[in-house]
């Protein structure tokens, strides 16, 4: 019983913060194509498609999860399969938050 609390506690601790994660990174996508069609008359493939600062933001909110789930006295696994479900709940609240921004 008190194994499941803690599972859940952790996928909705990655769950909240799964959405904030994927706004910002569209956020930091798009100005890196911004940059890149200025680029793309100098300098060609001088810019990265995804920026740095997204990717080492991924691997810190896996990171992060991982150590809340150690916090919480998960195993693996059971740390895996919160990390699944956080992901899951967060993408739909992302994208159903999109769907309620394109409408209004």
């Amino acid at each position: 019983m008190w194994a499941f609390f803690r599972m859940m506690l952790s996928a909705a601790l990655t769950a909240l913060a799964v959405p904030f994660y994927l706004r910002w990174a569209g956020e930091q996508s798009e100005a890196q194509i911004d940059k890149m069609q200025q680029a793309v008359h100098f300098t060609p493939g001088a810019e990265a498609p995804v920026p740095s600062e997204v990717i080492a933001g991924a691997i810190g909110l896996g990171i992060s999860h991982f150590a809340v789930a150690r916090a919480l006295r998960l195993g693996w696994l059971e740390a895996f399969v919160s990390l699944l479900f956080g992901l899951a709940i967060g993408l739909f609240v992302f994208i159903y938050r999109m769907l309620g921004e394109e409408e209004s």
